[in-house]
């Protein structure tokens, strides 16, 4: 590792404390989801035919990769099971199940989900798991659409967009499978007549923008399209009901929040300096300064860079080159994703006070800022949003680990009772594959997660334009 570690103002967990590391068993070693109390009944909610629109988040994406041990645990199919515990009958969720190690691609090559490789060092090593040849499981034996329509990579305007099936990610054609079903995703979900219809999408609308400078933020369509998503839905599909979600504030992933703000003594741990970056003043102009502490981030991509000191002056040995615009979210680029964060969650909040009779609206944004803030704790377990150490966020520091997905599950069966009186019982958390202790592994403060960029480019190619390039 480079000699100037850290400093991780940000990182949760300063002190030195035991690292939590997912484990990724074969499916065999999964326990089956409980309930926390038996329900009496499915109270006003009808999951008969249920179906979740979205993007990775909805479609089980974890670990820079979709692989069925992860996609079992998706939220919606949490959703769906505990539905079938409420109602008394076997919820059908078909998922586009893909054959472990699962289905990332860096660049045109697909690599499997990302996992710890190396136990020996501290921090553990994290990397792709062998190439394989992913394997649809399910493409061929599912005679309709899939339940779930979660798409990787997908933005708000690709849910109604006829042409989703030529786009270049290849996500869209795993899921969607053919134009017989229909040609988009509203479509599709449609075919199925649904009764109960989740939907979380325009997260990637501004994760575009935070995460690899895909612009443009400022989607002017916004609550256009949105607003046509859901007169379709609710037009074409009068009997459902929707529980729909909102965008949360990119500064709550350990993507984000995770690398220090300044390099140290690696001898001594002793704190030098800020590291010294490209940023954005007030009118949007680049300048090359001292990193601002309180307010700027530096990204999980920037980590090989660090690693050759570069952002590191010349006078303490460092390259005295700033570190790239590209791996840093400064001040002005924050205030922006959250303005623009904002008004998207206005038009969705809107639209759900509009049909207060049919969605409900799962308060995603609250959620992950106070988890950020305060911790979790449930089932008597504490999650936090730090990287590999929280629980919460899996290994490409943007999605959930299979139990950070059933902690979303709950966010949804908790709206959804709340606004409609029904009793669908909580995933019981504890139940779900997480993490182990370590032993003898405690947090250094001197050393970066060991994890390099190429080994991210499968999740950052999500969040190209249109989901890909």
């Amino acid at each position: 590792m480079a000699p100037f570690g850290t400093g991780l103002k940000r990182l949760a967990g300063s002190v030195a404390i035991v690292i939590l590391v997912m484990t990724f068993a074969s499916c065999g070693d999964f326990k089956k989801t409980n309930v926390i109390a038996p329900p009496s009944t499915g109270g006003k909610v009808d999951f008969t035919r249920y179906v979740s629109l979205g993007n990775s988040l909805v479609a089980g994406y974890e670990n820079g990769a979709l692989y069925e041990s992860a996609q079992q645990y998706s939220y919606p199919n949490l959703i769906a099971q505990q539905a079938s515990l409420a109602m008394g009958t076997t919820v059908v969720f078909n998922q586009p199940l893909i054959s472990d190690p699962g289905f990332g691609i860096l660049g045109t090559t697909p690599v499997g989900h990302l996992q710890i490789v190396d136990l020996s060092t501290n921090p553990p090593k994290i990397a792709p798991t062998a190439a394989a040849s992913p394997i649809p499981i399910n493409a061929l034996t599912v005679p309709q659409p899939y339940n779930n329509l979660g798409v990787p990579g997908a933005i708000l305007s690709d849910m109604m967009d006829t042409t989703s099936l030529s786009n270049p990610n290849p996500f869209f054609g795993i899921v969607l499978r053919s134009a017989a079903f229909g040609k988009s995703c509203v479509q599709q979900a449609l075919v199925l007549h649904p009764t109960f219809v989740t939907v979380e999408v325009g997260d990637n609308d501004v994760l575009g923008y935070v995460e690899i400078g895909a612009a443009p933020l400022v989607n002017p369509n916004f609550s256009t399209d949105y607003t046509g998503l859901m007169d379709a839905l609710l037009a074409d599909a009068p009997n459902a009901k929707f529980a729909i979600a909102n965008i949360p504030d990119v500064t709550t992933i350990p993507f984000v929040t995770t690398l220090p703000d300044s390099f140290s003594n690696p001898a001594t741990g002793q704190n030098i300096g800020p590291f010294i970056v490209e940023r954005h003043h007030a009118d949007g102009t680049l300048h090359v300064e001292p990193i601002n502490a309180k307010t700027d981030y530096i990204l999980l991509t920037a980590i090989d860079s660090l690693e050759v000191e570069v952002g590191v002056p010349s006078a303490y040995g460092g390259t005295g080159r700033p570190l790239p615009d590209q791996f840093v979210l400064d001040s002005f680029e924050v205030a922006t994703a959250r303005a623009i964060t904002g008004q998207y969650n206005g038009v969705i909040q809107g639209i759900a006070n509009s049909h207060a009779d049919r969605i409900a609206l799962v308060d995603v944004n609250s959620f992950l800022n106070n988890t950020a803030q305060h911790g979790y704790v449930t089932d008597g377990i504490v999650f936090t949003s730090a990287f590999i150490q929280g629980g919460l966020f899996g290994l490409d520091g943007i999605h959930p680990t299979a139990q950070g997905y059933a902690i979303l599950a709950n966010e949804f069966i908790q709206s959804i009772n709340a606004r409609f009186g029904s009793s669908i019982p909580l995933v019981e958390v504890s139940s779900i594959p997480g993490t182990i202790v370590l032993a003898n592994y405690a947090k250094q403060s001197n050393v970066l997660p060991d994890i390099s960029y190429t080994d991210l480019k499968p999740v950052l190619q999500l969040f190209a334009p249109r989901g890909w390039r």
